[in-house]
């Protein structure tokens, strides 16, 4: 299958989280609460959640979200589950504060009641928006951001109908998570241009504001059956900056690192665990989406990063204070960046995920345009992962969803899926991560807060 390679202006992916982890895998999110990353990832984590991504019953009215907030709301007829009583109303803006509330947004926690700004009505958010300095007219040609939130005003007359959760935007459309859409959360998009869109409220102290310089702390565990760590705690890097691993000094091991998106620096450590970077270097652009693996297959791993729709690979050692460079083109806006050496050839290609459809668009030859193998694994709105599992020496893709990693065990060359699973982490804001922590030849899973 060809994967459409339409040339867009720059687009801001997020991940869905979208976290995207290390080696053999891409990497995307900001850890900590209160970053953009975190917010779409989150948005995209509710999107999956068959027990509350719709109404139920389906076309009632009853949702989880206006459960959460307004539990005066009526909920006759109302089904239930994740341990809240369903409630009937609209509910686009319940669901817009919960994604903020779980993210960590900053005033979005405050409940209506107590004087928050934030309320069941989509109207607030631009109101949020007005009063905190960060509301954008469409007009005024601003360029949406992952994690905003874009309000529409669907007929023009002046009161806003309806609130989503920017994923992300390109120079001509905007992507969206929208609650109560059709009676469920889905994805969306639109031309920037469009007058349904009355404009953008970027959350507080998120992005251009004060970043949370929480420490990252990395949960690791060396056995895909373990649902405990088993590793100790490794603390390295502050939030916003994004988790990564790989094995930079080719020792069959990785190690984790990071990469701060706002000055497009990677920390690179083999001793993570001192809490100190071995290298420091800026590659790509503030706001590029880091990934990592092995370009040359000399057995040491390498950093990436995407930017609009091209993968820049950053051929020279992590050690070397010389920037050379290889760069493809590959996939859509709003795919997420998986990377992974799929033959076995001992070197990482670029390949992409659409969170929307949770379908893997794999290629050893990305520079085609052309995926090699293209098949859906997960849910819509899955995070996706990459590794070896079973230590064959070839990559395989696998998601998070819930608290869950679920990893594909039949080849990405076989139309059958055969599958291992395990509970790891509490699913909330943590990031999962996935690789080889003991050099055993066999990526497992672990989670970063």
């Amino acid at each position: 299958m060809s994967i459409p390679t339409r040339t867009r202006a720059a687009t801001c992916l997020a991940s869905a989280a979208v976290a995207l982890a290390g080696l053999q895998t891409a990497v995307a999110t900001p850890a900590a609460a209160a970053s953009r990353d975190t917010i779409v990832s989150i948005a995209q984590r509710e999107a999956g959640n068959a027990v509350r991504n719709k109404e139920n019953p389906a076309g009632s009215g009853c949702n989880y979200y206006t459960g959460v907030f307004r539990t005066w709301k009526p909920a006759g007829g109302c089904g239930s589950g994740d341990g809240v009583q369903f409630r009937d109303s609209d509910w686009c803006a319940d669901f817009a504060k919960y994604v903020w509330k779980s993210a960590g947004v900053r005033h979005a926690d405050v409940a209506e009641g107590n004087g928050g700004v934030l309320t069941g009505w989509a109207s607030s958010f631009k109101d949020y928006g007005t009063r905190n300095g960060t509301w954008h007219a469409r007009s005024s040609g601003y360029t949406p951001q992952p994690g905003d939130a874009v309000v529409f005003d669907w007929d023009q007359s002046g009161s806003i109908d309806h609130v989503g959760i920017v994923r992300s935007s390109d120079g001509g459309r905007v992507y969206t998570i929208e609650g109560n859409s059709g009676d469920a959360i889905r994805y969306k998009d639109y031309s920037r241009s469009d007058i349904d869109i009355v404009g953008y409220s970027a959350p507080v102290d998120v992005g251009g504001g004060t970043p949370n310089l929480g420490v990252l702390e990395f949960y690791l565990s060396d056995s895909q059956s373990s649902s405990v760590a088993t590793r100790p705690v490794i603390a390295f890097g502050n939030s916003p900056m994004v988790p990564i691993r790989g094995d930079w000094n080719g020792d069959g091991k990785d190690t984790v690192s990071t990469f701060d998106p706002a000055t497009a620096t990677f920390y690179i450590s083999d001793t993570p665990e001192t809490g100190q970077a071995s290298y420091t270097f800026r590659y790509g652009d503030p706001g590029a989406v880091p990934f990592v693996g092995d370009w040359d297959g000399d057995g040491k791993d390498n950093v990436g990063v995407r930017m609009g729709l091209t993968f820049y690979m950053r051929t020279s050692p992590v050690t070397s204070g010389t920037e050379t460079t290889t760069s493809v083109a590959y996939g859509d806006p709003g795919m997420l960046p998986v990377v992974g050496d799929w033959n076995g050839d001992g070197k990482d290609t670029v390949s992409a995920f659409n969170p929307a459809t949770a379908t893997f668009y794999i290629s050893d030859t990305p520079q085609t345009g052309q995926a090699s193998y293209t098949f859906r694994y997960g849910d819509p709105g899955a995070v996706p992962l990459a590794g070896d599992w079973d230590g064959d020496g070839k990559d395989n893709v696998g998601v998070r969803m819930g608290n869950s990693f679920y990893l594909r065990t039949s080849p990405v060359t076989s139309g059958t899926e055969t599958t291992t699973s395990v509970a790891y982490g509490d699913g909330g804001a943590e990031l999962p991560i996935t690789g080889d922590w003991d050099g055993d030849g066999k990526d497992s899973q672990g989670v970063v807060r």
